[in-house]
């Protein structure tokens, strides 16, 4: 696709953009007085949430709705995929877990992903793998071997996830264009970080973290693995090192404020997109904006069942995009 063919997708979503939630309709949401307040005040921006309805289902429909709004306005966009193949692979654990916990993977899938559900459920459940696309089929036929000859779902899910981030790095590759390769090799960054700092504290092995590390432009992978195998001090340092400090003072405030780190991080890249009305990043912009305000919106939502403060949510609260 060419970067002036698609002006028009890019003005349909700019208008698109005029219906994001501002920082201070997030505000009026934390200072709901209740979570039925906080249902109510989404209402009048169009959010179709009952009280008494699971609120998850619905911002799930959201989210596919606004990938589906991007992807007509540029159906020729293979590298727009870069963003939700992470589901496809998060759907793949799903039905591989449920033939062994015998649980219902339906309940489990989510949306927007690039293969349908029943199309996923059909080839796994028949074991007709071939009939995947490319980025998953050899990724599904490891995880179906690990299982069925260690039963290690965590291995199971460390070659999953390592998959889903190389993927999201081919898709984004494809595009050509700076902000979306830098946003998928800064999520991958940050994916790499969190794995091997969990690895680090539950005592992980070499060959995990090998098949749990993706590869991406911003890290020497052998380099990054053998810090982390020396442990947290000498991990710590590493990222301090390699120009990641702000990882690393995120990480050891704690999980929650790496989190918000990490995301903010990845709306500050695609914002650079609004100074453009070319290529396909103002629509991927788009699209990881209404994300993550559905991710702000969950974390106002659950904590207003739970009765949690309004400055403790404001501290999880993510940046905005308008």
């Amino acid at each position: 696709m060419k970067k002036n063919d698609n002006l028009f997708a890019v003005a349909s979503i700019r208008v698109k953009e005029n219906s994001l939630l501002s920082k201070s309709d997030l505000e009026q949401l934390v200072n709901a007085e209740n979570y039925a307040k906080a249902v109510n005040l989404l209402a009048e921006k169009g959010y179709d949430i009952k009280e008494n309805s699971d609120y998850s289902r619905v911002l799930d429909e959201e989210l596919k709705t606004a990938f589906d709004n991007v992807i007509t306005a540029a159906p020729e966009a293979e590298a727009l995929k870069a963003f939700i193949v992470k589901n496809d692979f998060q759907n793949l654990k799903a039905v591989l877990k449920s033939e062994y916990m015998g649980y219902n993977a339906q309940d489990y899938l989510v949306q927007p992903c690039v293969v349908e559900h029943d199309a996923l459920l059909e080839a796994v459940s028949g074991r007709d793998i071939d009939a995947l696309p490319d980025f998953l089929r050899e990724s599904a036929k490891t995880a179906i071997d690990i299982l069925s000859k260690t039963e290690n779902a965590q291995l199971c899910d460390a070659v999953l996830d390592t998959a889903a981030l190389e993927a999201m790095l081919f898709f984004a590759k494809q595009s050509g264009e700076e902000i979306i390769t830098c946003f998928a090799n800064t999520f991958c960054l940050a994916a790499d970080i969190k794995t091997a700092y969990r690895a680090i504290k539950t005592g992980k092995s070499s060959v995990f973290l090998n098949a749990a590390i993706a590869d991406n432009d911003f890290i020497n992978k052998e380099a990054f693995i053998d810090a982390a195998l020396k442990g947290e001090e000498e991990f710590l340092a590493y990222l301090s090192s390699n120009g990641f400090e702000e990882y690393k003072t995120a990480l050891e405030n704690s999980a929650s404020a790496f989190e918000k780190y990490c995301d903010d991080k990845l709306l500050e890249i695609v914002k650079k997109a609004k100074m453009t009305v070319f290529g396909i990043s103002p629509l991927a912009a788009y699209f990881v904006a209404k994300e993550t305000e559905i991710k702000s919106i969950r974390i106002i939502l659950s904590a207003k069942q739970s009765h949690i403060s309004g400055d403790i949510i404001r501290e999880r609260m993510r940046e905005v995009y308008v």
